[in-house]
């Protein structure tokens, strides 16, 4: 079940409360008025202090389970910002790319956000994360590329074939990304190995 899913549920559920309260309201004040035909002056005056607790209850009822709804966007270009923000604000963008990448660039998540909204258009926003997702096996493969620095070891030295180097860095990514280990540990496992292979 994705994000847009569960929203959808989450505002289902407040608009049966609201419908509830509602009916619960209705039901009160119904109640309120087959009695105040039947009874005297006085508890008549307390059925309407209660018509008004009830009213009271109604609106605190509905301030704890409002839904933030925004004002209708003035332009088009307000319209277009929001949608963007809606995208980049989303737990996954937050969580995959807005908080790792601006710890990596030492800048608040804001700071990113704007630049994403400022450079990205819209289809690009929307195609970002799946085309992260996929990119994650490439990325992390440069990485301990680098971080093992097999580039010397290998394009430069020759103390590694193409394929050993290529095996011992499909090991690591295999501990990254599909046993969800650690990719510093990982690295260092990496680096034990390499050592061992290379004295052999």
């Amino acid at each position: 079940m994705n994000n847009e899913e569960k929203d959808r549920i989450k505002e289902n559920q407040k608009n049966r409360d609201i419908m509830e309260a509602k009916d619960n309201l209705t039901e009160n004040i119904n109640l309120n008025e087959d009695l105040e035909e039947n009874t005297p002056e006085d508890e008549q005056n307390s059925n309407y202090k209660n018509e008004e607790f009830v009213v009271e209850m109604e609106k605190d009822f509905r301030k704890e389970i409002a839904i933030d709804k925004e004002e209708e966007a003035s332009s088009d270009d307000e319209l277009y910002i929001r949608m963007k923000r809606r995208i980049v604000k989303s737990f996954r963008w937050q969580e995959d790319i807005i908080i790792p990448f601006s710890q990596e660039l030492k800048i608040s998540p804001e700071e990113l956000e704007e630049i994403l909204m400022k450079r990205l258009d819209m289809s690009s926003l929307e195609a970002l994360h799946p085309r992260f997702e996929s990119s994650k096996f490439r990325c992390t493969r440069e990485r301990i590329h680098s971080d093992l620095k097999l580039c010397w070891l290998s394009d430069v030295m020759n103390l590694l074939t193409l394929e050993e180097a290529e095996e011992i860095k499909n090991r690591i990514i295999s501990k990254v990304l599909t046993e969800n280990e650690l990719y510093e540990k990982a690295l260092e496992e990496g680096r034990k190995e390499l050592v061992e292979y290379l004295k052999r």
